[in-house]
C-alpha cells in the first residue's frame, strides 16, 4: 500500500510540527509497512497579488476591532495549498494522509482516488472560546473555520480521532457518521530507547518533585500549578518545582528558591532534546491542571516516564489518564489548593509508586507509537479493502 503523506514543513523530520506528532505519525506509517511518500502542502506556492491583498486584509482588519486571527483556518489558506495540490499527480497512492491540517484536506481535488484519512485532535467548532488561541476571533474567521472544519470531516474517507471527545464532537457537530471515525491515541514524542526501563519509586526523604511542561502558561495552568506548590510548602513539604517549554517567565516566579525553569528546549536540537529526556526521569509527579486540552503529547511523555499526572478533567484528557489508575482529573472549579490536596493525599496513603506503575503500563499498552502504528495498520487496511 503507497500512502501520501501531507502537512506543512518543509520535511517530514521536523519534530516541532504538531509537537513532533507530525513526525511520529509519518514515522509510525513506515513502520506499519507502508510505503510513505512525504509532501509539503506549500512546495510550490507563490503568492499572486491576490493573496497579497487577503493576506493584507486577514494581518490588518481583525486586529484594527481587537480581534485574534487564526489564519490556518481561512480560505486564503486554501488558496495558497492549491497551488501545490492542485497540480499533484495522486494517481500512484491509495492513501493520502493528512495530519490535523483542515485547509489541506479542503484544497485537495475532487476527483482523486485514493482514500483520504485525516488524523485529528478536535473539530474546530469545539476549540472555539476553549483555547485562548481560538478565542475572540473576527467573525469572518469563525465563519470560515466552521466552514472548513466541516468540510473537512465529511470529506475524508476516515478520521483518525486522538480522544472519545474529539469523536463525539465529530458527530455531533457535524454529523460524521459514526463507523468513519476511529479513536487512536497519541503516543509519546520520545524515543523508545529513551524511556526508563526501571520502575519509579517514591522516596520521602528528598524532595517531592514536580515537573510542568508548556508554552501557554495561563492555557496549561502554570498558574494554578504554582499556587499547588505554594500550598504544599506551606503544609511543610519540601517541593522542588520544574518547568519547561515556556521561552520566558516573570522574575517573581523565576526568583523563588524552589522553581528551576529550563526555558523551550527543541526537540530537534540532540542536547536539547537530551537535556530534555534527563529532566523528566529525575521527576516525581507530573502537575498539568491544563484548563483546556484536546489530547496532551505531554501526557503522553509523562506517563513513559512513569509520572503519576494531576490534571482537569476537560477536553480529550480522559483518554490518557484515569482516576486511581496512573493519576487523577480534577474538576475545573478546583484551584491550587485542591491539588495539592489531592497530591498530599497520595503521598500520605502511599499512592504514588502504583500510580507510577500504572502510567508507565498506560504508556506501553495504549500511549506509545508502536501501539499507534499497529492500530493504524488495521483501520487503513480495512479501508481500503471496503
Amino acid at each position: 500500500m503507497k500512502v501520501l503523506f501531507i502537512s506543512t514543513s518543509a520535511s517530514s523530520d521536523d519534530r516541532l510540527a504538531w509537537s513532533g506528532t507530525v513526525y511520529q505519525a509519518f514515522k509510525g506509517l513506515e513502520r506499519a509497512g507502508f510505503e510513505v511518500d512525504y509532501l509539503s502542502a506549500i512546495r510550490d506556492s507563490k503568492p499572486t497579488l491576490i493573496d497579497k491583498l487577503l493576506f493584507t486584509y486577514w494581518k490588518n482588519v481583525p486586529a484594527k476591532f481587537g480581534k485574534q486571527l487564526r489564519m490556518d483556518e481561512t480560505l486564503y489558506t486554501v488558496k495558497v495549498f492549491k497551488q501545490t495540490l492542485r497540480q499533484f499527480d495522486y494517481s500512484p497512492y491509495d492513501i493520502i494522509f493528512v495530519p490535523t491540517h483542515l485547509a489541506i484536506v479542503n484544497a485537495l481535488p475532487a476527483d482523486i482516488k485514493a482514500k483520504v484519512v485525516h488524523l485529528v485532535d478536535a473539530t474546530v467548532d469545539s476549540l472555539m472560546g476553549y483555547y485562548t488561541e481560538f478565542s475572540n476571533l473576527w467573525f469572518h474567521n469563525c465563519w470560515e473555520a466552521h466552514l472548513l472544519g466541516k468540510r473537512a470531516f465529511l470529506r475524508s474517507d476516515m478520521l483518525i480521532a486522538s480522544s472519545d471527545w474529539c469523536k463525539t464532537n465529530a458527530i455531533a457537530q457535524y454529523g460524521v457518521s459514526p463507523d468513519k471515525v476511529n479513536v487512536v491515541e497519541f503516543g509519546a514524542n520520545i524515543d523508545i530507547d529513551d524511556v526508563p526501563v526501571l520502575d519509579k519509586h517514591f522516596d520521602s526523604s528528598k524532595p517531592l518533585r514536580i515537573y510542568w511542561s508548556g508554552v501557554n502558561w495561563v492555557r496549561k495552568g502554570g498558574d494554578v500549578a504554582l499556587e499547588c506548590c505554594k500550598s504544599l510548602i506551606d503544609r511543610g513539604v519540601n517541593v522542588e518545582f520544574h518547568i519547561t517549554g515556556m521561552r520566558s517567565l516573570p522574575d517573581d516566579i523565576t526568583s523563588l528558591p524552589w522553581v528551576h525553569n529550563y526555558g523551550f528546549l527543541n526537540k530537534n536540537n540532540p542536547a536539547e532534546y537530551r537535556t530534555l529526556i534527563e529532566i523528566m526521569k529525575t521527576q516525581d509527579i507530573f502537575l498539568f491542571p491544563s484548563k483546556a486540552e484536546c489530547s496532551s503529547i505531554a501526557l503522553c511523555e509523562a506517563n513513559a516516564f512513569g509520572l503519576p499526572c494531576f490534571v482537569y478533567d476537560t477536553g480529550g484528557t480522559g483518554n490518557y489518564v484515569a482516576n486511581g489508575k496512573n493519576g487523577y482529573m480534577l474538576p475545573l472549579t478546583a484551584g491550587g489548593v485542591a491539588f495539592a490536596d489531592k497530591i498530599m493525599e497520595c503521598v500520605d496513603s502511599d499512592l504514588l509508586d502504583s500510580l507510577s506503575v500504572n502510567a508507565k503500563r498506560k504508556y506501553q499498552t495504549d500511549l506509545n507509537w508502536n501501539v499507534w502504528s499497529e492500530k493504524v495498520k488495521k483501520i487503513l487496511t480495512t479501508l481500503i479493502k471496503n
